[in-house]
């Protein structure tokens, strides 16, 4: 402890000593200290996560990707700039960050709007191409968030959300602002000489210092004797360099074990003004940020520094029992499970799409080996990645409409493979390829469009093992056997188009066969989630059933189901028929599925997601093209008997 207050004296020094030097942007990304970084942990939304979390998905936010392109001439040799690194580069060098092209806008008329030059339709602006429509931006932001969210155009919120973010990337950008500023030049420029004399006499004098002697003065209401407009301008500068960017993150875990929230920088000057001590760790770790900028100025102190922060935080996160699985989710977000599921998937479905040509041959029996392989590769990256997740949440593995769709494609990936198993046509890999590539593809998009953490806090409701593993699985299931009997029936549209030969009628009767074994097995599991949700709702809310819309949601895909059933049983529908009542099923189940959320009421209402509405419509649509081309069949089998008869 002796010498880490040492080593905090010392950065003081060096603080300013070098108070108009900067560090080298190379420093910045080195893999040590990269490393380093990544493992800090930070706490937001309630859960203890990795910096490097942290970083991802405040670029995403931001960027719409998790990595930065960059040209510039202050990062030589340098194309492209991951998560952490960004975010290094924006705290120690923001005069770089704020001239890379970082936020995204969809449409340009929304820069137009604030009177910067747009540039391509959807194109990414730096901060200093935004801030110079900053007074514009504010204006109607506060305008257009007066407007009801369901009545706003899309620029309207485009310059929303484009206000949000220019706003938390400046408070981000100026997170390091404080240790930077020359504290004594600053107050001089403020205070008489009189009264700026208790500030200025020391040998140094940082932030906290300063926070000291004004929390004194605040204290013992000496601060209006300065004047109305000594004292406003001094406390403006404290705000704008200490207060407003220390709110960004919570990095401290404090000393005190029975409190749970972690404290921002902002937090603990604050108890520092206001009580005038602050416990020993608390104050030590705060420092600990402000001299990582002093030590940034050669390469060897800032490891030592960047470690020695570092080191600090884990130990005491690890004494209240936070730190446990940092260290996992950095790794797994390194090993980018889906991405590489992506691609298997995708190869998966290429080779098996090929066999399809020459079936009952030698080439045919080649190409479903090599997909097997492929598509069990993809299926165990994808089922890999949702186990690492359970162990990162300490829980079971859907909570979240992210979680459901990779869930969802892990259970119709198995399905899919146990069909292929038992039937032997090459059908089930190619629907497993695609539908597994399909939904790797929308689990990337939606994580993109939502621009949150994947793996938020839950609800207290929802903190309930046995349910999420009891309920939500087997309503996820169901969801999974709708889905796929829907993709089966558009395989029998297109089979039906396309295909010619002796064998059709029996590969079709086939494929039928398959769609009803599996919208059965999803009833069973959507049924069976049904009852075990009402049974969870009454005892969370008192009540079994509240016509909730995620609830009706439910109901339609059960009562959807057993109408094929027993139109089915009873002779009403056979192969096209069966196949239309299918298509409609598969319908249902997107609006229970993701339609509902967007309604934005209801208990079960996850939030509502710009972007997902298009895709729903677009989803529908195709559903209603295959079922006007079952209706089609339909007509055309009816018109084939009447003219035989006759």
């Amino acid at each position: 402890m002796k010498h880490f207050l040492c080593f905090l004296l010392l950065m003081t020094g060096l603080l300013q000593a070098h108070a108009q030097q900067q560090p080298d942007p190379a420093i910045l990304r080195d893999p040590e200290i990269i490393k380093t970084f990544q493992s800090l942990p930070v706490q937001e939304g309630g859960r203890v996560k990795p910096l490097d979390t942290y970083a991802r998905y405040l670029l995403l936010r931001l960027h719409g990707k998790q990595s930065i392109s960059v040209d510039h001439p202050s990062l030589p040799g340098v194309t492209k700039l991951k998560a952490t690194e960004w975010l290094l580069l924006t705290w120690f060098r923001p005069d770089i960050a704020r001239d890379l092209p970082l936020f995204v806008v969809d449409n340009s008329q929304a820069v137009g709007e604030i009177g910067v030059d747009p540039k391509g339709l959807r194109d990414r602006y730096s901060w200093n191409e935004i801030v110079k429509g900053k007074e514009e931006l504010v204006k109607r932001a506060q305008a257009y968030s007066e407007i009801p969210n369901d009545s706003r155009t899309g620029v309207q919120r485009n310059v929303i959300d484009l206000a949000r973010n220019f706003f938390d990337f400046d408070a981000v950008s100026d997170f390091l602002t404080a240790a930077r500023t020359d504290w004594k030049k600053e107050i001089a420029a403020i205070l008489p000489p009189e009264a700026s004399k208790d500030f200025t006499d020391a040998a140094t004098l940082s932030v906290w210092d300063v926070a000291e002697k004004l929390g004194v003065l605040i204290r013992d209401h000496k601060l209006e004797a300065l004047g109305q407009e000594t004292s406003n301008k001094l406390l403006e500068l404290f705000i704008n360099t200490t207060l407003r960017p220390g709110k960004t993150l919570a990095f401290l875990p404090p000393d005190d074990l029975k409190n749970d929230t972690w404290m921002t920088v902002e937090q603990t000057i604050t108890n520092l003004m206001r009580d005038g001590s602050l416990s020993e760790g608390d104050l030590r770790r705060s420092k600990g940020k402000d001299a990582l900028y002093a030590a940034s100025l050669n390469a060897d102190t800032f490891k030592t520094a960047a470690k020695t922060f570092v080191d600090d935080v884990r130990t005491q996160a690890e004494k209240r029992g936070e730190l446990k699985h940092v260290d996992r989710e950095v790794s797994y977000y390194k090993a980018d499970y889906f991405t590489y599921a992506l691609v298997w998937y995708l190869l998966g479905f290429l080779v098996s799409f090929v066999g399809l040509v020459a079936p009952q041959t030698s080439w045919a029996r080649w190409t479903a080996r090599i997909a097997w392989v492929t598509l069990i590769l993809a299926l165990s990256y994808n089922v890999w990645g949702i186990v690492q997740r359970c162990i990162i949440n300490e829980r079971a593995p859907i909570a979240t409409l992210y979680e459901t769709i990779i869930f969802i494609t892990a259970s119709i990936g198995l399905v899919g493979l146990f069909v292929e198993r038992v039937t032997r046509q090459g059908i089930g890999l190619v629907v497993t390829g695609f539908v597994g590539a399909l939904g790797m593809f929308l689990s990337n998009r939606f994580m993109a469009l939502d621009g949150q953490d994947t793996m938020p806090t839950l609800e207290a409701v929802l903190i309930t093992n046995f349910w999420l593993a009891t309920h939500v699985t087997c309503i996820n299931i169901g969801y999974a056997g709708a889905m796929l009997g829907s993709i089966m029936s558009m395989v029998y549209v297109i089979y039906r188009l396309v295909a010619r030969g002796d064998d059709v009628a029996n590969v079709r009767r086939l494929i039928t066969r398959i769609t009803y074994g599996i919208v059965c097995f999803g009833l069973l599991f959507a049924l069976v989630g049904t009852v075990l949700g009402g049974i969870w709702a009454n005892d969370s809310w008192g009540r079994f059933w509240g016509w909730d819309p995620k609830e009706n949601g439910a109901l339609m895909i059960v009562l959807m189901g057993l109408i094929i059933l027993h139109a089915r049983l009873g002779g009403y529908i056979r192969e096209i028929g069966l196949h239309a009542l299918s298509l409609v099923l598969g319908a249902v189940t997107l609006f229970s599925w993701f339609g509902v959320n967007q309604l934005s009421i209801g208990l079960h209402s996850y939030g509502f997601t710009d972007g997902i509405t298009l895709a729903l419509n677009t989803g529908y649509s195709i559903k209603a093209i295959f079922i006007l081309a079952c209706l089609a069949f339909w007509w055309q089998e009816r018109a084939e008997k009447k003219r035989a008869a006759a």
